[in-house]
């Protein structure tokens, strides 16, 4: 029944609805952004807010928390995948727990240990909690993707007199680019569009990252007069890098997806 033309033209048209219920906001906004004064809606936003600092903020924070995320959980998810300790699968499941309390919950005991540092209005009172958040995930994730290679990778690097750090480096890395590319691709969607935190743990509006901005505009609207196609223009601004990162990244994201499972 799959291989029938009915089925495949059904799946077809469910992808296709699909797809326009998704896009249907998106292309609503990037049309709206462009009513009234036409491109001169994406200059007020300029010139009303300067945007340089807030994408530098974004960045630097993107590019932390991809740093840890990359870091840790691949080490980590190699460890609890391929090498033996005590305790391996206690420590795993205590870890995957995290998963289950809402990032609400963590917010006033994550402020008072920010605060605590003395890194509030800086970048690092963002990458570590972004950067511990979504390791959890990833971590589960790539395990997973180290539990489909096989064991006989090591055994003959072992032979051959490599160690634990040359197998992870040399042999096994390179294996998992697809998994760990799936792995940043979802760490930096979370790091960028992330809201909550942002507005609580920095105060400074100049320093705030790209997200906050859109409300900013709605808070100001009011008072500074602007229409609402100027806050159509400005998220479209503030969502710009991730439709440009997730066209170049999309291949590895469906990369890794997918390899996996062909392993598995």
């Amino acid at each position: 029944m799959r291989k029938s033309l009915l089925f495949k033209i059904t799946g077809q048209l469910i992808c296709v609805l699909a797809t326009a219920v998704f896009l249907f906001p998106l292309v609503l906004m990037l049309i709206r952004s462009f009513k009234g004064e036409g491109i001169r809606n994406y200059a007020k936003v300029f010139e009303t807010v300067n945007l340089a600092p807030n994408f530098f903020t974004s960045i630097t924070v993107v590019l932390g928390t991809l740093l840890i995320v990359s870091a840790v959980a691949a080490m980590a998810a190699f460890a609890f995948s391929k090498l033996d300790f005590p305790f391996k699968k206690a420590i795993y499941y205590m870890l995957l727990t995290g998963m289950m309390i809402p990032t609400s919950a963590l917010i006033f005991p994550l402020f008072q240990i920010v605060k605590g540092l003395k890194i509030n209005n800086t970048p690092f009172s963002l990458i570590f909690p972004y950067a511990t958040l979504n390791c959890c995930f990833n971590l589960m994730v790539l395990k997973n993707y180290f539990d489909a290679l096989p064991n006989e990778l090591m055994e003959s690097a072992r032979i051959d007199g490599a160690g634990k750090g040359r197998i992870f480096l040399s042999i096994m890395m390179p294996i998992a680019v697809p998994g760990l590319a799936f792995v940043l691709i979802q760490t930096f969607l979370s790091a960028w569009n992330e809201l909550q935190m942002a507005m609580i743990f920095i105060n400074d509006t100049s320093l705030q990252p790209i997200s906050v901005v859109p409300l900013r505009f709605t808070q100001t609207a009011g008072v500074q007069g602007f229409p609402l196609e100027v806050m159509y223009a400005a998220l479209v601004i503030c969502l710009s890098p991730i439709a440009m990162f997730y066209i170049f990244g999309s291949r590895f994201l469906i990369a890794g997806l997918t390899q996996g499972a062909i392993k598995g």
